[in-house]
C-alpha cells in the first residue's frame, strides 16, 4: 500500500483512465447495433458492398484495405472498427510511455488510448472508412518505429514501414503524414540512419507491391485521379483549392503563429529564467481559459485547446533535461493531427475530435515530465472524469447522425441481418420498399437518402454528395444509359435543389414517367418501371 501511494498521480490516473475506458467501452458496444447514419456511413459501406466498382470521385481506397476485417453484419463490423482503432491507440499510448522510460503503471496509463478513442467517436460513424484508417495504420507504423529503436531490432522497421506503406492508399491527401514519419525516423537515428531507413524503406516497397498484386491494379489507380479531374471540371466546391487555402491560413494563426511569436520572444530574451517563468505563466493562463471554456463555453474550447497543445510542445522542447529523441517524439504527436485532417474537406478544429487522441497524449506527457506537479494533473483529470461522466448523454441527443440512441427500437433487416431503427425510419422503409428494393438506376435528391438505397439494396449511378445535374448527364452518359433509365425519389425534407434537377424537366420523356406519393418521399417511376 505504501508503495502504491508512493506515486499518487500515476495510480489516480490509472484508475481514471481504466474506468473511463471500461465505462465507456460498455455504452459503445451495448449501442452499436442501433441507429444507422443514412449519409456517411451508408456511403461508405456501399463500397464494401460493391468492392469499389461503383464510380466515384473519392480517391481512398479504404474499402480494399481493411477488406480482410469486413462483414455485412453492420452491428459486428462495427465493433471490429472501434475495437482496431482504440487498441491501435492502446498500442501507441504504451510504446511512447515505454520510450520515453515511464516508471510505473505504463499497462493502466494506456488506457488512456481506449479512453479516448471510444470518446472520440461517440458510437458515431464508425464502420472503418479512410479516417478511423489511417489512424489505425498510423498508430500501428509509429508504434512498431518505437519498439524498433527500445529493442534495437532493425527488423521491426521492416513492418512498420509495411503497415505506413497502405497510407499512400487509404485516404488521398491524408498521405502527406510520410513525410513526418520519414523524418521522424531519420532525425531519430542519426548515426545509422542510413542503414534503418532501407529496412524501413523495404517494407515499405513490400507493402506497396502487395497492394498493386492484391488489392488493386496500377491502372485502376491512375484512373482515379483522371476520374477526379473530370470530375472537377464539372464542380469546384468539393475539392476547391481557395479551401486549403483558408484552411493552411486557420492552422497558421490558430496554432502555428501564436507558437512562432512564443519562440522569437523567448529567443529575444536569450531564453532568460526570466522569460521562462514569463513563459510558464502564460501557458497557466492559457491552461485556465481552456479548462473554463470546456466547462461553459464548448463551442470555443478547441482553439485555445490547440494553442494550449503547441505551447505546452514548446515547454517540453526547451527542457534540458529532456533528450532530443524525446524532443522529435513530441513534435511528431503535435504534427500527427494535421496530416491526417489536410485536404478533408472541413476545417482543422471540425475535424480535430476524431484527431485530439494524439493531443491528450501529448499534454499528459508534458505535463507529467515537465510539471512533476499533482495541481496540473487533477487539472487535466478533471475535464476527463466529466468526460466520462457525461458520456451517456449522447443516448438521448440527437446529433447531426440524425437520429437518438434511445429511439431505435424497431428491428429491421440490413444485409439479412437484425438492426435497430427509429419507427419514421422503419415505415420509411415499408413505404419505399416497393418501389426501391434491387432497383440498380437511382437518382436520390440528396445524400440524406443513401441509407434507403444501402438498405434495400438499390443503386445510383454514382455515390454523390451534390446533385450536380451537368455531373449526373456526364455519368448516365459515362455508364451508357440516359435519364430515362432512371427512377428518381425525393425526399419532403431533402428535395431536389431547383437550379439543379427537377425529374420532369431533367428526362426527355415527362409524360412517360408516373409520379407516385409514398410516405414522405415522391418518386418518378419510368414507363419501364417494374416491381421487384
Amino acid at each position: 500500500m505504501k508503495k502504491l501511494l508512493q506515486n499518487p498521480i500515476y495510480l489516480l490516473s490509472s484508475l481514471v483512465f481504466l474506468i473511463g475506458a471500461v465505462v465507456l467501452a460498455y455504452l459503445t458496444y451495448s449501442n452499436l447495433d442501433k441507429g444507422f447514419i443514412f449519409n456517411d456511413e451508408a456511403y461508405y459501406l456501399s463500397y464494401y458492398r460493391n468492392t469499389g466498382e461503383s464510380l466515384s470521385f473519392d480517391r481512398s481506397n479504404f474499402f480494399r484495405i481493411f477488406k480482410f476485417l469486413y462483414t455485412p453484419n453492420i452491428y459486428h463490423f462495427r465493433i471490429i472498427s472501434i475495437t482496431t482503432l482504440v487498441l491501435s491507440n492502446f498500442l501507441l499510448c504504451f510504446s511512447v510511455f515505454k520510450f520515453l522510460n515511464f516508471k510505473k503503471y505504463i499497462f493502466f496509463l494506456s488506457f488512456l488510448g481506449i479512453f479516448i478513442g471510444f470518446q472520440s467517436w461517440e458510437i458515431n460513424n464508425l464502420v472503418l472508412h479512410q479516417y478511423i484508417g489511417n489512424t489505425i495504420l498510423v498508430n500501428v507504423g509509429v508504434s512498431l518505429i518505437l519498439f524498433s529503436l527500445i529493442t534495437e531490432k532493425k527488423i521491426i522497421l521492416i513492418l512498420a514501414g509495411f503497415v505506413i506503406s497502405f497510407t499512400l492508399f487509404d485516404g488521398n491527401t491524408h498521405a502527406v503524414v510520410n513525410a513526418p514519419l520519414f523524418a521522424f525516423l531519420i532525425f531519430m537515428t542519426p548515426k545509422e540512419w542510413r542503414i534503418k531507413l532501407i529496412y524501413f524503406l523495404l517494407g515499405y516497397i513490400v507493402g506497396i507491391i502487395i497492394y498493386f498484386t492484391f488489392l488493386d491494379t496500377l491502372a485502376h489507380f491512375f484512373h482515379q485521379f483522371k476520374f477526379l479531374e473530370e470530375y472537377l471540371h464539372y464542380n469546384r466546391k468539393q475539392h476547391s483549392k481557395t479551401f486549403m487555402v483558408l484552411w493552411a491560413l486557420y492552422l497558421f494563426l490558430n496554432a502555428i503563429l501564436p507558437s512562432i511569436i512564443v519562440v522569437f520572444l523567448l529567443w529575444k530574451a536569450k531564453f532568460s529564467e526570466k522569460s521562462l517563468k514569463i513563459f510558464d505563466k502564460v501557458i497557466l493562463f492559457v491552461a485556465l481559459a481552456t479548462f473554463g471554456l470546456f466547462f461553459f463555453f464548448q463551442e470555443y474550447f478547441v482553439f485555445s485547446f490547440i494553442v494550449l497543445t503547441h505551447f505546452l510542445a514548446i515547454k517540453f522542447c526547451l527542457s534540458k533535461t529532456e533528450s532530443k529523441q524525446n524532443k522529435y517524439l513530441i513534435i511528431l504527436l503535435l504534427v500527427i493531427p494535421y496530416c491526417l485532417t489536410f485536404g478533408s474537406q472541413t476545417w482543422f478544429h471540425l475535424r480535430l475530435n476524431a484527431y485530439k487522441f494524439y493531443y491528450f497524449l501529448l499534454i499528459f506527457i508534458v505535463l507529467f515530465r515537465s510539471y512533476k506537479s499533482i495541481f496540473w494533473v487533477i487539472g487535466y483529470l478533471i475535464p476527463v472524469s466529466f468526460m466520462i461522466s457525461s458520456f451517456h448523454n449522447i443516448l438521448h441527443v440527437k446529433g447531426w447522425k440524425d437520429f437518438v440512441f434511445t429511439e431505435q427500437t424497431e428491428k429491421v433487416k440490413v444485409n439479412g441481418y437484425d438492426l435497430y431503427l427509429d419507427k419514421g425510419r422503419k415505415k420509411d422503409l415499408d413505404d419505399l420498399r416497393p418501389y426501391l428494393h434491387n432497383q440498380k438506376n437511382v437518382i436520390y435528391s440528396s445524400n440524406h437518402l443513401m441509407g434507403y438505397l444501402y438498405i434495400l439494396d438499390a443503386a445510383p449511378p454514382i455515390y454523390y454528395y451534390f446533385t450536380l445535374k451537368d455531373y449526373i448527364a456526364f455519368i448516365i452518359k459515362k455508364v451508357g444509359k440516359t435519364p430515362d433509365d432512371y427512377i428518381y425519389i425525393e425526399s419532403n425534407d431533402y428535395p431536389f435543389y431547383p437550379k439543379e434537377i427537377v425529374p420532369l424537366k431533367f428526362v426527355s420523356h415527362p409524360e412517360k414517367y408516373k409520379v407516385v406519393k409514398a410516405g414522405r418521399f415522391t418518386l418518378y417511376l419510368p414507363g419501364n418501371f417494374q416491381k421487384k
